[in-house]
């Protein structure tokens, strides 16, 4: 059987990506250890991928954007798109590369994301998608190369984060809806699992007590960014109360919302002279749609287009914000009808 990069690694005593700077001429690895990956080498009979080290020889700088679940319906969808069109916008203007991997959680647990960086000469990697208990997330603060979140916060010393405030946004538009006078509100999850659904629901929470609403009164479903599901638990929560009990439905996506508009539409009622509804994301998609949906628009294009500049600029050796907010915005449109206070 062939000896390989992780056989090297565990003999030398060293990571994999160290092994693979150190056959590659990197200066960041001290002359000790170089010796003694090398001297592993000769006695394992190791044969570095030539492939690999032909491209890591032309260029020191192989970017990547690694995807949790790509391939997913809820992954094909605008918000995703949309931070692709920023990452490759931005590399395209600079006449360089990235690679995309789209990965899923049994392959985080099969191949250390170390590993991954190594066997494809990674330089820098963007990481988007992650769950919060997902291997590669946790390990990615443990990285020796450049590594970008995008909406999830991480520590490391080679980590930053590109987000938005969350819980800020969060909370700007659930005022804005408790301010048109709705009390008996419905929200409508993220993902349990997302850091984001954690943020937003904090800024949810904020807003709410700071209008004297008791949160145990209010309805909540776990809908999973997804449209079907904010559809089935809407549908089945007007049936069930028709118009006594919620005004409004506050969602923590754009494509939910949708959903909600879509329900409330199925049951005989319409938005917003029955049901309010706001989303979250500022899809194009809602240009489109009438009513205008009330949501906040998170710069998502801009997203990717920061992630992949930061990314290059910490490749640089630029010093750079360990945490980077990208602007959000309000935007009002048709969605929430004003009631009497």
């Amino acid at each position: 059987m062939a000896v390989s990069i992780k056989d090297v690694a565990k003999n030398a005593g060293v990571s994999v990506s160290t092994v693979s700077r150190a056959l590659n001429g990197y200066t960041d690895v001290n002359e000790k250890t170089r010796k003694k990956v090398q001297k592993t080498v000769r006695e394992l009979g190791y044969v570095p991928n030539q492939s690999a080290k032909n491209l890591s020889s032309k260029s020191k700088r192989n970017m990547a954007l690694i995807i949790s679940d790509l391939y997913k319906n809820d992954r094909m969808d605008e918000f995703t798109g949309n931070i692709l069109r920023g990452i490759y916008e931005y590399v395209n203007e600079r006449g360089t590369t990235v690679a995309t991997y789209g990965i899923s959680t049994k392959m985080q647990k099969e191949k250390l994301l170390e590993d991954m960086c190594s066997e494809y000469s990674l330089s820098g990697v963007i990481i988007m998608g992650m769950k919060i208990q997902d291997e590669y997330l946790i390990e990615a603060g443990r990285l020796d190369i450049p590594c970008v979140a995008i909406d999830t916060a991480l520590q490391g010393e080679n980590i930053a984060t590109v987000m938005t405030n969350d819980e800020a946004a969060f909370e700007e538009i659930t005022d804005y809806v408790l301010d048109q006078g709705h009390r008996e509100v419905v929200l409508i999850k993220g993902k349990e699992d997302a850091e984001v659904t954690h943020k937003r629901y904090l800024g949810f929470k904020r807003a709410v007590e700071k209008h004297r609403i008791d949160i145990n009164d209010i309805g909540i479903f776990d809908c999973h960014f997804n449209e079907a599901k904010a559809f089935e638990n809407t549908k089945a929560y007007i049936e069930k109360y028709q118009k006594t009990r919620a005004t409004a439905f506050i969602c923590m996506s754009d494509l939910m919302a949708l959903g909600v508009c879509r329900a409330v539409s199925e049951c005989g009622y319409s938005v917003p002279e029955d049901f309010s509804v706001t989303g979250f994301d500022g899809l194009y998609t809602l240009d489109y749609i009438k009513p205008g949906i009330t949501t906040i628009n998170q710069n998502i294009r801009e997203k990717g287009y920061v992630g992949i500049k930061i990314l290059n600029d910490m490749l640089n050796g630029e010093v750079v914000s360990d945490r980077i907010f990208v602007p959000h915005k309000l935007i009002v449109r048709d969605s929430v009808k004003r009631l009497d206070i």
